[in-house]
């Protein structure tokens, strides 16, 4: 397996772990709102999902290249 996608595996895996440690977290950081919507909203809908396919497609450009 190549470094970039051992990269891409770990940083997609903590995209992941972010969503539940924000809605756990003490003080609930998730339920901080951003123009009317709430801050987990924001990454577990548009955020992560956007990295998510940055990273991949980066991994897998890098793989072919």
């Amino acid at each position: 397996m190549s470094e970039a996608r051992r990269r891409a595996i770990v940083v997609l895996l903590l995209l992941l772990v972010v969503t539940p440690l924000l809605a756990l977290a003490p003080s609930a950081p998730g339920a901080v709102r951003l123009a009317g919507v709430s801050l987990l909203w924001w990454y577990a809908g548009l955020l992560a999902p956007l990295a998510a396919s940055v990273v991949t497609i980066a991994a897998l450009t890098r793989r072919r290249a």
